[in-house]
């Protein structure tokens, strides 16, 4: 008796320990995806034979003779009917793959060309993709072992309890699954075949645009240093005064070098450069219609570079809806003319103010006339200064007076508008021209104008036009017999017209005083 209760008792606390680990079993397995997908397909399998069931009633019925129960019966069925549809309906993803999300990647991108440094990123995220895809797909096969691993101890449980029923449903599910697993893993083997020979074929292509890469950033930055070495050697030169051309061979060498530049990258970017070019010229057509102004502003810049006609720091006078601009060109850019407007004579008598940027279109070389007053480095120009003196005064000693003070103050820039002329001879057709100081008179209703004209600094006229003005003044009122003419205004009293020359000059009767002597007369 002792011996059976023991026994007893000790197969009591077996099964209640096998209990224990079906149950701890059940809660490892409980939320596993591949069980509840399991489930899932078969409660789709159950509703979609429910529904075949429903259907073959419901056919049955029909067929019978109608009677108020087989009437509701019918209603029955079919409402039931209805229900199990829109199940069905909602399981119809695990028709036939319901282990598909689970047992193959989730998206399968194309592998990326890589061929310029901009994909690179591509590349690199299409292999982070494939090996998170990778990574997961392993997980889910290790979960699936895993699950087998408790599928089976639980079977074994249920073989010791001896319940068949459970034991039944365990082995389907572990067929099943194993069958999944030995699919999942032969999936794998491939994937990863595959995907590792992507990520070499991508890995090479980024590796081949890294080394293009820092080929073509050695290749610029040893033309960007060679430009710079040959800008501070024009800059040192440009400091001693020997090389007055370094803004404009400072400019040419930034074309060049960014015209080297986009050649590179064209070339090594770039498969089919006869495709790009026929894209390039429909898009400039459409661009030059649209954009025709920058166009010519564009073309107007390669006629200034490549005719030499403007340089930066020479003095121009552009005329623009009537008003005149002149000053010294300080940048030529791809687009605009940049002028600064100094004190000139134009400033003086047309605008009274300077000192403002002016920025004047390069399209207007072609069709606003524009005068360079210092082309091909002539630094001199002509000016004049005009006086008027009585009929009385010796116009040919003021002649003489006014000529030796022009050849004084206009000497050296006399020489130097020679040689500078002689060295134009090299470029244009030029006769030979008188440089010295000339000297004119004029008859004018007031009296003698002399006009004097004498070289000077295109850059400082006002400056020497003020001091030869000045002299002449000051050397006319020192002679007697030289008087200057100017407008004068005499009053005469009331009645007093007898002692009036009315042929005198520069004498201004008023007009009641006139009729009045008229009337006397």
């Amino acid at each position: 008796m002792r011996i059976f209760i023991f026994l007893f008792f000790i197969s009591f606390i077996i099964a209640n320990d096998l209990n224990n680990d079906l149950i701890t079993l059940d809660s490892k397995i409980k939320n596993n995806p591949w069980i509840t997908k399991y489930k899932n397909y078969n409660e789709y399998n159950a509703v979609r034979n429910e529904k075949l069931d429903l259907e073959s009633q419901i056919k049955e019925l029909k067929e019978l003779p109608q009677n108020t129960d087989s009437r509701n019966k019918l209603n029955l069925l079919e409402q039931k009917y209805d229900l199990v549809q829109k199940q069905e309906e909602l399981l119809h993803n695990y028709k036939d793959e319901p282990y598909k999300e689970l047992a193959q990647t989730q998206s399968s991108n194309e592998i990326p060309k890589i061929t310029n440094p901009f994909l690179i990123p591509n590349g690199l995220s299409y292999i982070k993709d494939l090996k998170a895809q990778l990574k997961a797909i392993e997980d889910n096969f290790n979960d699936l072992e895993n699950l087998l691993l408790i599928l089976n101890k639980k079977a074994q449980i249920l073989s010791k309890q001896n319940k068949k029923t459970e034991l039944q449903d365990t082995e389907n599910i572990i067929n099943e699954l194993d069958s999944i697993k030995n699919i999942l893993n032969l999936y794998i083997n491939i994937f990863k075949k595959d995907s590792q020979n992507n990520i070499n074929k991508v890995r090479q292509e980024i590796k081949e645009e890294s080394l293009k890469l820092l080929y073509i950033t050695i290749a610029i930055a040893i033309i960007s240093l060679i430009s710079f070495i040959i800008k501070f050697i024009l800059k040192i030169y440009a400091q001693r005064g020997e090389n007055n051309k370094s803004y404009t061979i400072n400019k040419v060498i930034n074309v060049f070098n960014i015209s080297i530049i986009v050649l590179i990258l064209l070339f090594a970017y770039i498969e089919n450069v006869t495709y790009i070019v026929a894209i390039i010229g429909f898009v400039s057509a459409g661009l030059a219609i649209a954009m025709k102004d920058w166009f010519m502003s564009f073309f107007g810049y390669m006629v200034i570079m490549g005719g030499g006609s403007i340089k930066q720091g020479d003095r121009i006078r552009v005329v623009k809806d009537n008003i005149i601009y002149v000053g010294d060109v300080i940048d030529i850019s791809m687009l605009r003319i940049t002028l600064y407007e100094d004190v000139t004579y134009t400033t003086y008598n047309e605008n009274r103010r300077a000192g403002r940027i002016i920025f004047i279109p390069n399209n207007l070389i072609f069709t606003t006339m524009i005068a360079n007053y210092s082309h091909s480095n002539m630094k001199t120009v002509w000016d004049g200064v005009d006086i008027t003196i009585t009929f009385k005064s010796n116009y040919k000693k003021a002649l003489k007076l006014a000529s030796n003070i022009a050849k004084k103050y206009s000497s050296g820039y006399t020489e130097t508008t020679r040689r500078q002329l002689n060295m134009l001879k090299v470029q244009y057709s030029l006769r030979d021209m008188n440089v010295e100081p000339r000297v004119f008179s004029f008859v004018v209703p007031n009296g003698i104008k002399i006009s004097i004209w004498f070289q000077t600094n295109a850059y400082a006229t006002l400056m020497l036009n003020s001091l030869i003005s000045g002299e002449i003044v000051e050397i006319f009122n020192k002679e007697d017999d030289i008087e200057i003419s100017y407008p004068t205004t005499t009053i005469i009293p009331k009645g007093d017209f007898k002692n009036i020359d009315y042929l005198s000059q520069n004498k201004i009767l008023p007009k009641e005083n006139f009729l009045n002597e008229e009337n006397k007369q």
